[in-house]
């Protein structure tokens, strides 16, 4: 059914008024004015996919931003706690591979992190803590998987189909708008290798870590080597028997960036090159926290070192081939003599940053520790006591444990139906139709954050996604003051800009010879990335270009918000909302 303009909340988490109703679908009979104030909000119901950092700061900022009473929100969350990509993985050693002080919401600091790159475990705890103080738990639908959402053209709502992750239940609701905010990597995968599941040991997958798992003394198989295999290595040659790593292929293990924050830290002291990282004093906690000033500086000289390596993408400067030389020489130095055939292969021909650059410590020195062996013929097959590489031989294991990533969530892993009866899947035939890597073409009141053609592969995600989100909320709230039932981006605006996608990246090292999910997994496609530094990210989604997009208005003429001549001042009877631009200098005014 069809919400009307008199439709109760239906269950629907969030805040209600009186003041404010559901606006019209549709409107018979020649053109009226509105008996309102001009720009009177109508109340806009919004569905999350999604409880992690994305959920919570959409939240936030949706109370900040939103008139009080005039919204509702639900955060649809498939797991039994929120926040996403922490909750999720908790295995040995996972850690983010940004500054602490700066993976944090940037109006929202943390002084007492316990270390400069924070364990997932206080990841969590953080934004556990953040829910706490803000109130966002009342948003949320736990145990929740948003399965298919499909828009009605008619009445302007996307109908959602849920499924309750303990009893496989399925309900229905709706929303004015939908936001994924599921992110990138979100649905893990087994390898596609022959026999896996013959395997008779333990097999796990580092997304889905099975902590009774006894690891002491084990011969493990670890499969991968990427980021997350880089993390676990270390924790596992510690205790295990044997540990054999099989290398798909090569990686870039870097010295720390953001760590010249630390300089002042260290106040002159020596410090090993190959540790990136560091442990905090209560003292320096307590300094943070008592002098907001010097950790905002501290955040801020972070991320300015951050933003400013930007150049090391740009193919053959001087900024890249500096790095190239600098992270080889530290990646043999770690390593030490001998061991040539490791240096040879893990060591990659292509550019620092072709795929996202792996910082770790203690990786390079755990691969050639006498407990562990690197395997670098490829893996032909898993057979029931192991595995068996493409040379034949068959290498016997306990457990093999595959850190072989995500799904790349370049399509939203639930199925998204537009107006005229075509899923996203049918739609981006070519590969992601994404603008600004929020909006998709044909898609109307649909808003991804951080997808596809946004920053993934250098500087800090989270501002990324607060500003994505706050995109989203002006959009959200120019259809409530404006009586637009549906925005949707133009092809002809995503086309233009992934024209310039493309002229930008033959430029970039992201176009050489490496398999990237920038690439949508491949060697050779588009490069599905911002063409600039984080902050030009930013700069260039700050606010809206609406005449990027295509409305549909509610009424039949596209200026009823102006309503019947009054303000919200008038109404109100509020002297100086009613006297706004009367000023003693020139200094910005608005009238609500």
């Amino acid at each position: 059914m069809a919400p009307s303009a008199t439709a109760p909340a239906n269950g629907t988490n969030g805040l209600t008024a009186p003041e404010f109703g559901y606006p019209p679908a549709n409107v018979e009979g020649p053109y009226k004015v509105l008996n309102q104030y001009h720009s009177k909000p109508s109340k806009l119901r919004v569905a999350c996919c999604g409880a992690g950092a994305s959920g919570l700061c959409l939240a936030y900022k949706m109370e900040k931003m939103l008139t009080p009473g005039s919204f509702e929100l639900t955060l649809f969350e498939k797991n039994p706690q929120f926040g996403g990509t922490w909750y999720e993985n908790t295995y040995p050693g996972v850690a983010c591979d940004i500054p602490a002080h700066d993976y944090v919401f940037t109006w929202d600091p943390k002084p007492d992190w316990t270390q400069f790159f924070a364990a997932g475990k206080e990841i969590q705890g953080y934004f556990e803590g953040f829910a706490e103080r803000h109130g966002s738990k009342k948003y949320m639908k736990l145990n929740t998987k948003i399965v298919e959402t499909r828009w009605d053209n008619a009445e302007g709502v996307w109908h959602i189909t849920t499924e309750d992750q303990v009893t496989k239940e399925r309900s229905e609701d709706w929303a004015h708008v939908f936001v994924n905010g599921t992110g990138i990597l979100n649905s893990w995968k087994w390898p596609e290798i022959e026999g896996l599941h013959d395997f008779k040991g333990g097999l796990m997958h580092s997304a889905a870590w099975d902590h009774s798992v006894d690891f002491e003394g084990k011969v493990v198989g670890v499969i991968g080597t990427g980021s997350t295999s880089v993390q676990i290595v270390p924790s596992l040659q510690k205790i295990c028997k044997e540990v054999q790593v099989y290398m798909r292929s090569p990686t870039w293990i870097s010295p720390p960036f953001g760590a010249g924050a630390l300089d002042d830290v260290h106040k002159g002291e020596d410090v090993n090159p190959g540790q990136r990282q560091y442990t905090f004093s209560e003292a320096e906690k307590k300094r943070f926290a008592e002098d907001p000033e010097y950790h905002l500086s501290f955040r801020k000289s972070i991320e300015a070192e951050i933003n400013g390596l930007f150049g090391m993408y740009q193919q053959g400067s001087e900024l890249s081939n500096h790095f190239r030389e600098v992270i080889t020489a530290e990646m043999n130095r770690r390593m030490g003599p001998g061991n040539e055939q490791l240096k040879s292969f893990i060591i990659p021909k292509w550019s620092p940053g072709c795929r996202r650059i792996s910082p770790g410590d203690g990786y390079l020195e755990a691969l050639v520790q006498g407990n562990v062996t690197p395997v670098f013929e490829g893996i032909e097959k898993i057979v029931p006591e192991g595995l068996q590489t493409r040379d034949g031989k068959v290498h016997k294991v306990d457990i093999i444990v595959c850190a072989t990533g995500f799904q790349v969530a370049f399509q939203p892993a639930f199925t998204v139906i537009n107006g005229a009866g075509k899923s996203i899947k049918q739609d981006w035939t070519d590969g992601p139709n994404l603008y600004f890597g929020v909006s998709a073409p044909r898609f109307p009141n649909f808003y991804t954050i951080v997808g596809p053609g946004a920053t993934w592969s250098n500087g800090t995600l989270l501002p990324s996604i607060e500003t994505t989100i706050e995109y989203s909320i002006k959009c959200m709230k120019k259809m409530q003051m404006e009586g637009i039932k549906a925005m949707a981006v133009k092809q002809e605006a995503l086309d233009e800009i992934y024209a310039h996608f493309d002229e930008f990246h033959k430029a970039t090292v992201w176009k050489e010879e490496c398999r990237s999910w920038f690439k949508d997994g491949k060697i050779k496609n588009r490069i599905y990335l911002w063409p600039g530094a984080t902050i030009h990210f930013l700069k260039s989604i700050k606010d809206p270009r609406f005449e990027d997009y295509d409305f549909t208005y509610r009424y039949k003429n596209r200026f009823a918000f102006l309503g019947n001549g009054d303000v919200k001042a008038t109404a109100s009877r509020d002297v100086l909302g009613l006297s706004t631009y009367i000023r003693n200098s020139d200094h910005e005014w608005s009238v609500e």
